[in-house]
């Protein structure tokens, strides 16, 4: 299952895809059916406000380092380390 940032992430790829090549988001009529294309952009623009708006509300952690510890006798005492109740 996907991540609300991984989808603002594939969103963000799908704008700046139509972003830089225009010309495939044109609307065109064949017969009785109609392709309207250009509303595929503002889909993707209200799909990314709402994502923004999941993503801010997401609880995130960024852990960038943690306590390891193995003493001399090679017990691992990683969870004890800044434990008030040692």
């Amino acid at each position: 299952m996907s991540t609300v940032t991984e989808n603002l992430a594939k969103i963000d790829t799908k704008i700046s895809t139509i972003l830089d090549n225009p010309d495939d988001i044109a609307s065109y009529k064949i017969g009785q059916k109609s392709v309207n294309k250009a509303e595929i952009l503002a889909a993707l623009l209200k799909a990314r406000e709402i994502y923004q708006k999941l993503a801010e509300k997401e609880p995130y952690e960024d852990i960038r380092a943690f306590a390891y510890e193995i003493d001399d006798f090679g017990i691992d005492t990683s969870e004890l380390i800044g434990d008030s109740s040692v």
